[in-house]
């Protein structure tokens, strides 16, 4: 391992451990404070505010990070894609703006979570601000790591100052979102002193068009798999009772806090490692993705097999004796811990290097579409622990069709060479 992506990976690794210590404390806290029905609701609102981020990050943290790393050495070329990046942000975000709110003046189950999903909505405007994208394509990720454990630190005195009751709830939305807004506001403001060249101008609507367009396959694929992924939370959201909902909600936010901690130092540093890899010659990226994969894959099956054993102890101490019975739904997510294994290094490596954007959102539409009926019947026939074994099933399904498209790109990709 390079020196460079041994310290990158060290920063990020350092930071998402740093990350989810914090929630070692302010989990507990809010759990046992708002209780298991409105614990809930916030995860069900969060989940939904998570498409418009979606909306509003577009594929930048993509696109724009392939493209900064190769052109980091030209402050007019890095002037002209910060620009352009930012005024695109600026109007999906306009966008984004105005399908909330009439979601939230039209749907009657956003309005049974207004003041939640309020809360969290303006979290979408820290994206337009937020420059982990630039950082990223010069892999200066020691930045990216001290703003994401600022935005905890941040987050965790909001919440210990304002939340001290039940009907405070809605107040960990609007800690969150105050927490992102302070940091992306920093990261912006480093951007730059870190290059004093950086300038930021309105680049012409034509130039933003051609790089939304361009980015349309990424976008498309990653906001299928926000479907995909959250489906279930949706569904959960709108299918369950209360109890259930709770318990659900606390098994998916384990899950996603695992998932987040091992995969993404992965995404983060392999991305424009890879990158240079494949600029080297295919067979080097090819031998470099395999081995990465056996690794990643062993220390993925090594700490979910930990999990397994240590699920209800974990539960009893991160959410409360009134969450306890969420370990048994837990434990059906694991599976999905190694799927994602195989599900980043092909999805989110190697279709961008090989720039297959196509195989990419023809695997998530397919999946997609299945995932959303899916999850409707096993949630409304078999409720919380449907949801839960429904995703572990997708995920294979996932592992199987991506594979397999994976072999076929490789082949194209000799044949074309």
């Amino acid at each position: 391992m390079s020196g460079v992506l041994f310290r990158n990976f060290s920063y990020i690794t350092l930071s998402q451990a740093a990350n989810y210590l914090i929630p070692l404390i302010t989990i507990p806290y809010i759990s046992r404070v708002v209780g298991v029905e409105k614990f809930g609701w916030l995860e069900f609102s969060y989940s939904v505010v998570l498409y418009f981020i979606q909306l509003v990050e577009y594929s930048f943290d993509i696109t724009a990070t392939r493209r900064m790393a190769v052109i980091s050495h030209n402050p007019i070329l890095v002037s002209r894609l910060f620009s352009t990046v930012f005024w695109s942000k600026m109007i999906l975000w306009a966008l984004s703006t105005v399908i909330f709110g009439l979601l939230l003046a039209t749907n009657t189950i956003f309005r049974a979570y207004a003041w939640p999903l309020l809360g969290y909505y303006f979290i979408t405007f820290s994206f337009v601000l937020s420059q982990n994208w630039f950082f990223q394509g010069l892999q200066k990720l020691g930045v990216v790591a001290l703003a994401n454990v600022g935005l905890k630190l941040i987050f965790a005195i909001l919440l210990f100052l304002f939340v001290k009751a039940e009907s405070d709830y809605y107040l960990v939305a609007v800690s969150t979102t105050v927490g992102y807004l302070l940091v992306s506001m920093v990261t912006f403001w480093y951007a730059f002193r870190l290059i004093p060249e950086l300038r930021v101008y309105f680049p012409g609507f034509k130039l933003i068009i051609r790089n939304i367009k361009n980015g349309f396959y990424i976008f498309s694929a990653g906001m299928a798999n926000k479907f995909y992924a959250l489906s279930g939370m949706y569904w959960a959201g709108t299918l369950l009772g209360t109890a259930q909902l709770g318990h659900f909600s606390a098994a998916h936010k384990l899950y996603m806090v695992v998932q987040s901690m091992m995969f993404y130092p992965v995404q983060m540093t392999l991305l424009p490692h890879l990158s240079k890899k494949m600029m080297e010659g295919f067979e080097v990226y090819k031998k470099t993705f395999f081995r990465y994969l056996k690794w990643i894959l062993l220390a993925t099956s090594l700490v979910s097999v930990l999990l397994y054993l240590m699920s209800p102890f974990v539960f009893k101490v991160l959410f409360g004796k009134d969450f306890l019975h969420a370990h048994t739904l837990f434990d059906l997510f694991i599976p999905s811990l190694i799927a994602g294994v195989f599900i980043n290094l092909i999805v989110y490596q190697a279709f961008i290097h090989l720039k297959r954007d196509d195989l990419h959102f023809k695997v998530l539409v397919v999946l997609m579409v299945i995932s959303i009926t899916g999850n409707y019947i096993a949630i409304k026939h078999f409720g919380a622990i449907g949801g839960a074994g429904f995703r572990s099933i997708m995920d294979m399904l996932y592992v199987l069709l991506s594979w397999w498209w994976l072999l076929r790109a490789f082949k194209q990709y000799l044949t074309k060479a």
